[in-house]
């Protein structure tokens, strides 16, 4: 897969309206903000990039919240299936990533900006419904990055006879559901303008994430062995 120099910032409200409703999640989103326009709620739609690292707390310890997320984890057991670190194509493919600790700051800032007591709502209070997008990254990466730095894991556990990725087959890619290849095999890229200007800081970047895979290819490793 190749890259896009097509980069949506959050603040560019008429190329995100202009997204096609078979894109995923769209057309939820779209319920949404109609519902916003015509009063119902007021509508703030935060869309995180790959979230990487484990949550942590409470409601993870008692089971109730699931700690991992979805894209790094299903390339690396794909990887593990297979005995070798997976790509699709050269991986030039670009995605956004966010450590999900600065998600959840993003989260919480939007809250306690729309809470009434702020005196925040209507024309003073951060943009809603068809401005209400907020998107949550902080740096990009190429997925033959993510894929280097689970062979270099795979090999220094005994789990590959390679450092480099290898290009997912045609036959492999057929088997694949289309989430699979949504998720790992497509670009997707953004700035998080708007987010930013409510004052979100995330701290954690690109480089933090590939240093995660390590962990996370250890994890998946002692979850298959037991």
């Amino acid at each position: 897969m190749h890259s896009t120099d097509k980069v949506y910032s959050d603040l560019d409200d008429a190329s995100i309206a202009a997204l096609d409703i078979n894109q995923p999640h769209r057309i939820v989103d779209v319920a949404i903000v109609e519902a916003d326009a015509q009063g119902y709620v007021k509508s703030y739609i935060i869309l995180p990039s790959t979230i990487y690292d484990a949550a942590s707390g409470t409601l993870v310890d008692i089971g109730v919240q699931h700690p991992y997320s979805q894209q790094i984890p299903g390339l690396v057991n794909l990887s593990l299936q297979r005995g070798k670190a997976g790509i699709f194509g050269p991986g030039k493919n670009l995605w956004p990533n966010v450590h999900i600790d600065d998600v959840a700051d993003l989260y919480l800032l939007i809250f306690d900006k729309i809470l009434p007591n702020n005196g925040n709502l209507d024309s003073l209070g951060p943009g809603h419904g068809a401005s209400g997008y907020y998107f949550g990254e902080n740096g990009e990466h190429a997925l033959y990055s993510v894929g280097k730095a689970i062979a270099q894991a795979m090999y220094d556990l005994g789990k590959t006879d390679t450092t480099e990725p290898v290009s997912f087959t045609e036959e492999e890619v057929r088997n694949f559901p289309p989430p699979v290849i949504m998720a790992l095999g497509s670009n997707s890229r953004c700035k998080a303008d708007r987010a930013r200007s409510l004052g979100w800081k995330p701290t954690r970047t690109t480089e933090d994430m590939l240093s995660s895979v390590k962990d996370e290819v250890a994890r998946l490793v002692d979850h298959i062995a037991k």
